[in-house]
């Protein structure tokens, strides 16, 4: 039997601040938390506290719009201008289980290397936790590289897991 996965209309949004909510509620999933930095459960006043650095223009943020909710986030960080990172979006995605599978990741990081390209960054990179095998087989797929390792950097259910550092350089001219 052939199984067919279909992929739902999916629209990347700016997160406007009346969503972090939402935001919030999809940070405390498990099958999300377990990826994340800060450690469940993460309160409202914590996420609204990353809002600063979107309102900041420090970092940008959409909301993964399907089925007329929000069913994840993708978004990106970088060095301020004038630094010698400031090259490099650091990118970050969470979907919501249910939409696993789907397509979705890799619409997410098309999308977000789009929008990274077109403000200049010649490159693209993540950190992504070798308990996340889904992920790194993803990014893999859409040629980003292991750069690196950092062994035992992070922390998941008392236990310390490698830190994958992988990256993926855009065609650019370079600069004299």
């Amino acid at each position: 039997m052939l199984m067919i996965r279909t992929s739902p209309s999916v629209r990347f949004i700016p997160l406007q601040e009346s969503e972090l909510g939402r935001i919030n509620e999809l940070s405390n999933l498990p099958e999300i938390a377990e990826h994340f930095e800060t450690i469940p459960p993460v309160p409202i006043e914590v996420t609204k506290a990353n809002w600063v650095y979107v309102q900041n223009g420090l970092m940008s943020l959409w909301g993964i719009h399907a089925d007329g909710k929000i069913i994840g986030g993708a978004g990106f960080y970088s060095q301020p201008p004038g630094t010698r990172l400031s090259h490099s979006a650091v990118f970050f995605l969470y979907i919501e289980k249910a939409y696993w599978g789907k397509g979705i990741g890799r619409k997410a990081i098309a999308f977000l290397e789009d929008e990274v390209k077109n403000r200049g960054f010649v490159r693209m990179e993540c950190m992504v936790a070798d308990t996340n095998p889904r992920a790194v087989r993803l990014y893999e797929e859409m040629g980003y590289q292991l750069e690196g390792v950092k062994k035992g950097a992070f922390l998941i259910d008392g236990k310390y897991a490698d830190l994958k550092l992988m990256g993926k350089v855009f065609p650019h001219d370079t600069m004299k």
